[in-house]
């Protein structure tokens, strides 16, 4: 018997490591419990240093969603990364959450809630928790969720070595003063109602506040890194404008023909949400454009 059970327990612990593994952690920050989800690749092995991949969901989502979306844990199956899905505030525990970037959006706005602290702390725990390489520990976001992204860029940019803001805005020139330098990949699409490509309130515009346009934005950050214009290419589903400065920190703009307010090559989540281009995947070239920028 002892030698069936102890059989048993090292074909348990060979098998273990292949499997993919979501583990949903809860801490306490200013009074309130919060929330986050660890997908922890095939094969997982404590022994190996592992990128790590935040993903914000959007306005109105949560993790569940957006890993739907995006289809980021399967990525990092492929791939070999550890994929962090927090979650935003809201009235409810886990649906319809948002997050507080700067004027936007909703619960988390109106309650002040402190996201920064939040998305440092959770930080703080993988790292703690994990085998990680600091050096390649990146976030990716979509609408609110990428808004994340450029707020997190501007107040905590030396803890990421890239950032991915997918179909997401800022609203001024004057919030943004980064101490240190993270390269960034920013989609937009020409057709999005909700976060207008030249700026404004979208007609679809969940939030009545003025979006500063896209490539304000965008040369808000080459001018903030020193960067210079590096090439631009075309295709039939994007035009793609690539910059660089001499520290090697890139930003990178995939301006989308069509697609409106979708995650690009992404799964259409909402019965009235705009259909995602099928033949160009924002997660795939997210994660490209990550492997190719550690941290300095």
């Amino acid at each position: 018997m002892k030698k069936i059970i102890l059989l048993f327990t090292l074909t348990s612990l060979f098998i273990l490591p292949a499997l993919a593994q979501d583990v949903e952690d809860t801490l306490m920050i200013y009074g309130r419990d919060r929330f986050y989800k660890t997908h922890l690749p095939l094969g997982y092995n404590y022994q190996k240093k592992y990128p790590v991949v935040f993903v914000f969901h959007g306005g109105l989502g949560n993790p569940e969603l957006m890993d739907k979306q995006t289809g980021f844990s399967d990525k990092s199956d492929k791939e070999g990364f550890i994929v962090v899905y927090p979650y935003g505030t809201g009235s409810f525990d886990k649906k319809l959450l948002t997050w507080n970037t700067w004027d936007c959006c909703g619960y988390a706005d109106k309650k002040n809630i402190n996201d920064i602290d939040f998305i440092s702390a959770v930080y703080n725990e993988i790292v703690e928790k994990y085998n990680v390489d600091e050096k390649r520990i990146y976030a990716a976001g979509m609408s609110n969720g990428g808004m994340m992204c450029y707020l997190l860029a501007s107040e905590v940019p030396e803890k990421f070595a890239a950032f991915a803001p997918v179909v997401a805005a800022m609203f001024d020139t004057t919030s943004c003063n980064p101490k240190s330098e993270a390269s960034l990949i920013i989609f937009n699409s020409l057709d999005d109602e909700h976060i207008p490509y030249s700026g404004g309130i979208g007609e679809k515009s969940l939030v009545d506040v003025e979006k500063l346009p896209v490539e304000t934005t965008v040369n808000l950050w080459v001018k903030k890194f020193n960067c210079y214009f590096m090439n631009k290419s075309e295709s039939s589903s994007f035009i793609k404008t690539s910059y660089k400065n001499n520290n090697g920190t890139e930003i990178v703009l995939y301006k989308m023909l069509s697609g409106g307010h979708s995650w690009p090559g992404g799964e259409k989540i909402r019965r009235f949400a705009d259909n995602p281009v099928k033949n160009v995947s924002a997660t795939d070239l997210i994660w490209e454009f990550f492997k190719n920028n550690p941290k300095n």
